[in-house]
């Protein structure tokens, strides 16, 4: 630590210790005689003698001489400061911009990009400042999500190793923090307010402060861009419809086909191909060298090269691309989009006494989840000979008895089985629960319920029930209370590797469960059994998803390299650009499922010429100002210290 004075003229006030000094020794100089006509003056005459010794003066004079020097040390401003405050070489901080939009490559320049450039430059810079400074150091902050120093203070003698690191870096395909990344640069402004920071990018700031200066390597002579920034998919009168967002950016005028490819769709007779081609002008204001293109596009649309029959209920690839582009970024030239497949849900109802109310709410519950599920119901008719089967389906329904090519198969163990009002031949599955005698309650009873996803935003105070059949529950059943009415289970589950079993142990008919609390169970039945591995299919990278899965493993893969997960949920990062696979095992023998993902730059980063309204002030500080620790408060405490002790001094021989 070094301590500098920022204003050295306050020292003249230590020529009050001149003064002080002249006080002492032109006072008038008074010789006092005492006279004692009694023993007891003599002995107070004496005491008065040996009060104040001669270096007691020299001792108060000593003491304020001090105050004032350090009253007059204050006047001068002292500030204490790090010694690389105090650094006479330049420092240079360097902040490299690493936003994908820095992959652009020149149309004129061998197809160079941004990115090379700015290394480039950099190399520059830093022999620029070699040259200069022979002691000068450098630091270069790598600008990507995550800001970090790539290296710092380093000199002359480390030249070779710093273009080393330099030629090393590459763009991230996500978006650049420049505001943490010039943040942390201003912050070495503490330690050296003289440090000079370079921003190499390719967006256009506003002003950053004294300190910064701002390098855009854009360049609209020779950078043109054309994208797909993005595809949403949405229903409209029970078809499929796109809406695509098209940029272009730069000196552009031209016309292009944008392809749009489905593939694998499928309306239940088996996957197909279609293709569409939809012409689009793009113009571009030279001013704001901007413009954004949105098309709203569905397969029948006959004037794209579309048919009026070309309806179907899933499709598995959606691809859109503008072919011939000779443009800077190449990569946003095609857009994927999955997620058409829908989750094919099967659900086997069987009754001797048919109730309408579960086929009414599996189908409501398919109109409402039509986007990410496909739920298909079937019923099985007794009375025409049809048999109930153990497998195949996703849910099994059996309400009031069980058939018997059931209790002499087992229970299904490949889906989700609910008993709905079961009879005595719930004893004869083996599940630990024993049925009882029914209870009638008269009028509607309302339930009562713990905690679990199968009721989740349900209210069970409005589930009442006029009678329900009393369960007894083995202590090894692993069934678990959901519901309770009366004191009584009303509803149980049971959820391990081989089995799901939900027991509802009375009749919808003798309840008020067939309204909004049924359709609630249901999706929640579906939802917490089977719940979808994704909820959307396009990422950016570095984003990170929570998954789930309805099998016993999730294995994901990209190109070469896969993962697999068994316990859920489980928590997965994107880290790099293109499809992703996730296939489902079942360990019931089910055929394993396979999703996709699609990981793509954010739009945000095919915009050539962006521009950022971010405002700060790094600016370069010189010592006069509020730099270094400011000390004058110890001062201060320093002279009333001394001012204290001189009291006390004085004190002592006050009469």
């Amino acid at each position: 630590m070094v301590l500098r004075w920022l204003l050295p003229l306050g020292f003249l006030g230590l020529l009050g210790i001149a003064a002080l000094f002249a006080v002492y020794l032109f006072r008038p100089q008074y010789k006092q005689k005492v006279i004692s006509g009694t023993v007891i003056w003599k002995r107070v005459l004496l005491r008065n003698k040996s009060r104040r010794p001669a270096f007691n003066h020299v001792l108060l004079f000593l003491l304020q001489a001090l105050v004032i020097a350090v009253l007059a040390a204050g006047l001068a401003q002292p500030r204490l400061y790090s010694s690389r405050a105090l650094l006479e070489d330049e420092e240079y901080i360097l902040v490299l911009d690493c936003s994908a939009s820095m992959r652009a490559g020149s149309l004129t320049q061998n197809g160079r990009t941004r990115f090379e450039r700015a290394v480039d430059m950099a190399k520059q810079q830093v022999d620029q400042l070699f040259s200069g400074a022979a002691n000068g150091t450098v630091s270069l902050i790598v600008a990507d999500d995550d800001p970090e120093y790539l290296f710092s203070d380093l000199n002359k003698s480390n030249r070779d190793q710093i273009f080393e690191m330099l030629n090393s870096l590459s763009c991230t395909l996500g978006e650049g923090d420049l505001t943490g990344a010039l943040q942390r640069a201003g912050s070495r402004l503490e330690y050296n307010p003289y440090a000079k920071i370079f921003l190499f990018t390719d967006t256009s700031f506003g002003s950053l402060g004294t300190a910064v200066q701002v390098i855009n390597v854009a360049n609209a002579a020779e950078e043109q861009n054309v994208a797909v920034l993005g595809c949403t998919v949405g229903r409209q009168d029970n078809q499929y419809v796109f809406e695509i967002v098209l940029g272009a950016y730069g000196n552009i005028t031209m016309q292009r086909n944008v392809n749009i490819d489905i593939l694998g769709a499928d309306n239940g007779l088996g996957p197909r191909d279609y293709h569409l081609q939809v012409p689009v002008t793009f113009a571009v204001d030279q001013n704001s060298l901007k413009q954004v293109v949105r098309l709203t596009v569905s397969a029948t649309d006959e004037e794209y090269g579309g048919r009026p029959d070309w309806f179907f209920e899933q499709y598995d690839e959606l691809k859109i691309s503008i072919p011939d582009l000779n443009d800077s970024i190449p990569d946003d030239d095609v857009y994927l989009v999955y997620g058409g497949l829908r989750d094919r849900i099967k659900v086997q109802y069987w009754s001797k006494a048919s109730k309408i109310f579960w086929q009414y709410g599996f189908k409501n519950l398919a109109n409402n989840m039509s986007i990410a599920r496909n739920i298909s119901f079937n019923e099985i008719y007794w009375q025409q000979g049809m048999t109930a089967q153990n497998s195949g389906y996703d849910i099994y329904v059996f309400e009031h008895s069980v058939p018997e090519e059931i209790l002499e198969g087992g229970l299904p163990e490949d889906g989700i089985v609910i008993l709905a009002d079961p009879d005595q031949t719930l004893s004869s599955l083996s599940l630990g629960l024993t049925l009882g005698e029914e209870v009638s309650l008269g009028g509607l009873t309302y339930c009562t319920a713990e905690s679990h996803p199968l009721i989740r935003y349900m209210e069970p105070s409005r589930i009442g029930l006029t009678r329900y059949n009393r369960l007894t529950v083995a202590d090894n059943s692993q069934f678990k209370p959901l519901l309770w009415v009366n004191g009584d289970p009303a509803m149980l589950v049971k959820e391990d590797f081989s089995s799901k079993i939900v027991v509802m142990p009375f009749s919808i008919n003798m309840s008020d469960f067939y309204g909004d609390q049924f359709q609630i169970f249901l999706y929640n039945v579906i939802n917490h059994f089977m719940p979808l591995t994704l909820t959307k299919s396009d990422f950016l990278p570095g984003e990170s998803v929570q998954l789930e899965c309805k099998g016993q493993t999730l294995r994901v893969s990209y190109e070469n390299e896969s993962q697999t997960f068994g316990q859920f949920p489980a928590q997965y990062t994107f880290d790099k650009a293109g499809t992703y696979t996730f296939t489902t095992d079942f360990s019931s023998g089910k055929q394993s499922e396979v999703r996709k993902a699609y990981v793509h730059p954010s739009s945000t980063e095919s915009e050539l010429f962006a521009s950022s309204d971010l405002t700060l002030a790094i600016n370069n500080r010189s010592l006069s100002t509020q730099t270094g620790m400011d000390i004058f408060i110890w001062l201060a405490a320093a002279a009333l210290v001394l001012m204290a002790v001189e009291w006390c001094i004085q004190y002592k021989y006050i009469p």
